[in-house]
């Protein structure tokens, strides 16, 4: 992520809505396998090739209504299994620039089962409310039990960011923010105990280090984060990360 203060004071996290994402096949299932499923489980149609016909000339209208929405009412907050990613170091933390935010994953604000808040408990299933690794494919098919497995599908393109998915309900979010834009922004604070590092770029400013470090050694319930600071390697094309005190 840049390099922003407020994330100490705030420990925002956004969860984006699939719209928004910056993969325009985001969360877009096959038209074969959207319409074998809306015919099955909703009975749309008189086949499932009627229902690939309409949508070839109407994908929307014969959507709406059906199970489109169900998409959109999620949030989903991608991370990565490395901190040493040089593709993601320059298109997400500004070009090196910004810093990478490491977490507990078993910590239980990433387990929705055991949230404080009920509906957040109900809606828990094995695609909503927990972590779940993204699978990259050439096709966009999956083994069609629920739409929501296309949460974590995306092209072959993309394995290289190694991603894992967190998605939670955009209505249960702690902050909502609504653009002039129209577009929403929904934010669900992490709790202090769930943070075990941060790891800085390379070409992160000097006065924003050492803000950062002043901050995890001045405020108690940061003050059990690790601190990495990344660095070229000397021979290959790649990262050094390596321990530094606050």
């Amino acid at each position: 992520m840049p390099f922003r203060e407020e994330f100490f004071e705030n420990r925002w996290l956004r969860f984006t809505p699939r719209l928004s994402l910056n993969d325009p096949f985001e969360v877009r299932p096959s038209f074969s396998q959207h319409a074998e499923f809306v015919h099955r489980v909703n009975g749309y149609g008189d086949s499932v090739e009627s229902v690939i016909q309409e949508m070839e000339r109407n994908q929307c209208l014969v959507l709406k209504g059906i199970a489109i929405q169900d998409f959109d009412i999620y949030g989903i907050l991608s991370l990565t299994e490395k901190n040493d990613n040089l593709l993601m170091w320059s298109h997400y933390a500004s070009e090196h620039a910004g810093m990478v935010i490491g977490f507990d994953s078993n910590h239980d604000f990433f387990d929705a089962t055991k949230s404080e808040n009920q509906y957040l408990r109900e809606c828990a299933n094995e695609y909503i409310g927990v972590l779940k690794r993204v699978k990259y494919s050439k096709y966009r098919n999956m083994s069609g039990r629920s739409l929501n497995e296309y949460f974590y599908l995306k092209s072959n393109d993309w394995w290289t960011e190694r991603e894992i998915r967190y998605v939670l309900p955009i209505a249960e979010a702690d902050e909502i923010i609504h653009t002039e834009n129209n577009e929403t922004m929904a934010f669900y604070v992490v709790p202090p105990d769930a943070i075990v590092s941060i790891t800085l770029g390379m070409r992160m400013e000097g006065k924003s280090a050492e803000l950062v470090k002043r901050i995890i050694r001045d405020r108690c319930e940061l003050s059990h984060i690790k601190i990495f600071q990344t660095k070229m390697c000397n021979e290959t094309f790649n990262l050094v990360v390596e321990s530094i005190q606050a």
